[in-house]
């Protein structure tokens, strides 16, 4: 190749990189680096898995796991029916509390209170029944629907356990005590 076309192309290609390291007396400043990230460490106290302790993982071997999950679930949700009815039963008897001492301001609250228990129990269902059918979606048509859903089941309503003592066990009231109300039969009473 001739000298002569060498050299145009050798400065073609270096002029770039010595505009580049130009540091005349206006020079074009550099962005400043951006701020650094947050960097997020976790706590090593907490805990991101739920406090639940699965009996049917913990004996695998020994149990099916579709029975063993709605099981579970059917515990947790008699739990929660039994908090619940405690709640109902302590509003009706405050609401004839207030009726026998005719005090229309804590009648009012009472029944507010109620009121909005009941709707708010409502709308947890309907939660918790979208929520879990949401979750176990993925794996429709798959053998481990039902555990997926029935796990979730519980976990769920685990959890509404825990809202209804934190927001509701106040004032001396204790919601974990045995329950003493009857059992709701079939059969019709006798004369």
């Amino acid at each position: 190749m001739p000298r002569n076309r060498i050299l145009p192309a050798l400065l073609l290609l270096c002029s770039p990189l010595a505009l580049a390291q130009f540091t005349g007396p206006n020079p074009i400043p550099k962005p400043p680096p951006p701020p650094p990230r947050p960097v997020l460490i976790p706590n090593p106290e907490q805990t991101l898995a739920s406090p639940y302790a699965d009996p049917c993982e913990a004996n695998a071997m020994k149990v099916d796991f579709d029975t063993c999950y709605a099981d579970q679930f059917k515990l947790a949700d008699q739990d929660l029916n039994r908090l619940y009815r405690t709640i109902l039963l302590a509003f009706q008897s405050d609401i004839a509390d207030a009726h026998k001492r005719k005090d229309e301001s804590q009648l009012s609250y009472d029944s507010t209170a109620l009121f909005d228990l009941k709707a708010a129990q409502d709308a947890w269902t309907k939660y918790r029944d979208l929520h879990c059918s949401a979750a176990g979606q993925q794996f429709q048509g798959g053998s481990i629907l039902p555990i997926v859903i029935s796990r979730c089941m519980i976990l769920v309503t685990l959890h509404r356990n825990d809202e209804i003592r934190a927001a509701y066990q106040i004032g001396g009231r204790k919601l974990d005590q045995p329950d003493v109300s009857p059992a709701p039969t079939n059969e019709v009473p006798r004369p």
